[in-house]
């Protein structure tokens, strides 16, 4: 996809709440040894999206990738949650991450999941692979899910 297809976009900071485990793209490509797929399978079956909201969470749900080691090929953190106050605190096995305000480019993956994720994730890797491309920040990537066939992933980039 050409880069004039994506527009840069600021979103306002913000905490995020959920289950977290830390994992590398290596692993996730291998289905026997990827662990993002249990992590969404355990925010589901122990019902984490209402428990969360008991707890004054809103929006929909949301992955956040975090603590990057370096870039694609490095360890990284994920949290699989939804949107908290500013002031929300969570005791084990939830984890918090606070998200600065940043300039994201968003792309939008549909269908059922979990191939929209994985298109959307290659969809990613190829664009910012272009010449044009912005360069990743590798700080904070998001994703959304407003509807059960919809992401939304949004990409940190630098400047």
């Amino acid at each position: 996809m050409p880069p004039h297809d994506k527009t840069l976009q600021r979103r306002r900071p913000m905490r995020v709440a959920g289950l977290a485990l830390r994992t590398d793209n290596a692993k996730e490509a291998q289905p026997e040894a990827g662990r993002i797929p249990g992590l969404w399978q355990r925010f589901r079956s122990e019902d984490w999206f209402d428990r969360l909201g008991k707890l004054g969470a809103s929006g929909p749900p949301i992955g956040v990738y975090s603590a990057y080691e370096s870039d694609a090929s490095g360890s990284f953190q994920i949290i699989a949650g939804r949107e908290v106050k500013a002031n929300a605190s969570a005791d084990p096995p939830l984890a918090i991450v606070s998200i600065p305000a940043g300039t994201y480019l968003m792309f939008q993956s549909t269908g059922s999941l979990p191939g929209s994720v994985i298109r959307g994730w290659q969809e990613v890797w190829a664009y910012f692979e272009g010449p044009d491309a912005p360069k990743r920040a590798y700080t904070y990537d998001i994703e959304v899910y407003p509807d059960a066939e919809t992401v939304e992933i949004w990409v940190a980039v630098e400047g």
